[in-house]
C-alpha cells in the first residue's frame, strides 16, 4: 500500500527538479497537438460544409437572353406542378445583381462597366431531399430544353469531384499528421532520456539493492502521463484561442456564405485529443526508460 505513494512522491520531486527538460517535453506534446487540433478544425468545418452542400438539392437553370418575360414566368408555374419540386424561384438580372453586391464588396463598377446580360435570369429549384436526383432531373427534363434554357446546373458533379479530393487530402492529412506524432514520440523520448540520465546513480543504486523493474519505471509512466495531460491541456487552450481570433474573420473573409459557420471542435475529438496527448507521453517515457534499462550495465 505505500509503494504508490512512494512513485507519486519520486514522480513529482522528478517533475520539479527536472523542470527545464519536462517543460520542453510538455511543450513538444503541445505543438504538435496544436498542430493536429488545427487540421481536425478544418476538417470538421469542411465536412460540416460538405454535409450541407449535400442536402441541398438545388437546380439553377440559367434563361436563353431571347425568351420573353411571359414564357419565364410560364415555365416556372409549370415546373412548380412538378411533384418532385418543393420550390421554384424566378430570379431577375436585376436580382441577381443586388444579390451578388450584398455578398461581395466593390462589385459596383466591374458590373456596370460588364453591361447587361453578365448575369442571365433564372430559375432556382429546390428539389425534394428524398428523392433519386437522376429520378428528378429525368423529370425536369422536358420542361429544362435547350431552346428556353443556355445552361442548367444541379451541382452534384462538382461536389462530387470536390468529394474525391477531400478524401485526398484526408489521406495526405493523416500521413502527415501520424509523422508529426512519430516526430513528437522520437524528441519527448530522448527528453524523457536525459532526465533518466540525469538520475543514473540513483536508478543503478535501486537496481542494486533489489528494485524490480516495474518499480523503477512507474514513476516515469507517470511523469509521462503528467507531460500528456498537461501538453493536451496547453494545446486545447491555444486552439480554443485561435479559433477564437480566427473565426469571425474567416467567416467575413467568405462573404458568399459557402460555409455555415466555423465550428469548434466537438466534445469527442477534444477528448481523443487528450488521450492521444496521454498516450504519446505514456509512450514516450517508455520507449526512454525501457532503452536506459537495456542500456545500463
Amino acid at each position: 500500500m505505500s509503494v504508490a505513494p512512494h512513485i507519486f512522491r519520486r514522480a513529482l520531486r522528478s517533475l520539479w527538479e527536472n523542470l527545464y527538460l519536462n517543460s520542453v517535453s510538455t511543450a513538444v506534446i503541445a505543438s504538435a497537438l496544436v498542430l493536429m487540433g488545427m487540421y481536425l478544425t478544418v476538417q470538421h468545418n469542411i465536412n460540416i460544409a460538405v454535409t450541407s452542400w449535400s442536402r441541398d438539392v438545388h437546380v439553377s437553370a440559367y434563361f436563353q437572353p431571347e425568351v420573353p418575360e411571359a414564357d419565364r414566368e410560364a415555365l416556372r408555374d409549370s415546373i412548380a406542378r412538378d411533384p418532385n419540386v418543393v420550390r421554384v424561384k424566378y430570379v431577375t438580372e436585376e436580382d441577381a445583381r443586388v444579390w451578388l453586391r450584398s455578398r461581395v464588396d466593390g462589385l459596383d463598377d466591374v458590373l456596370e462597366d460588364l453591361g447587361p446580360g453578365v448575369l442571365p435570369a433564372s430559375l432556382e429549384i429546390t428539389l425534394r431531399e428524398s428523392g433519386d436526383l437522376n429520378s428528378q432531373m429525368t423529370g425536369l427534363a422536358p420542361w429544362l430544353r435547350p431552346e428556353e434554357f443556355a445552361e442548367v446546373d444541379y451541382g452534384r458533379e462538382w461536389l462530387e469531384r470536390f468529394e474525391a479530393l477531400l478524401s485526398v487530402v484526408k489521406g495526405i492529412g493523416a500521413t502527415m499528421g501520424l509523422l508529426v506524432l512519430v516526430a513528437a514520440l522520437f524528441l519527448v523520448a530522448n527528453t524523457v532520456h536525459l532526465a533518466i540520465y540525469n538520475r543514473r546513480d540513483e536508478l543503478e543504486i535501486q537496481k542494486l539493492v533489489g528494485a524490480t523493474t516495474g518499480y523503477i519505471v512507474a514513476p516515469f509512466i507517470v511523469e509521462g502521463f503528467a507531460h500528456g495531460l498537461l501538453g493536451s491541456l496547453i494545446a486545447i487552450v491555444c486552439l480554443w484561442g485561435i479559433h477564437t481570433g480566427l473565426a469571425g474573420r474567416l467567416e467575413a473573409a467568405l462573404q458568399l456564405g459557402l460555409i455555415p459557420e466555423f465550428g469548434f471542435l466537438p466534445l469527442s475529438w477534444v477528448l481523443a485529443l487528450m488521450l492521444c496527448g496521454m498516450v504519446l507521453g505514456i509512450g514516450a517515457a517508455s520507449v526512454a526508460v525501457t532503452r536506459f534499462i537495456a542500456t545500463a550495465p
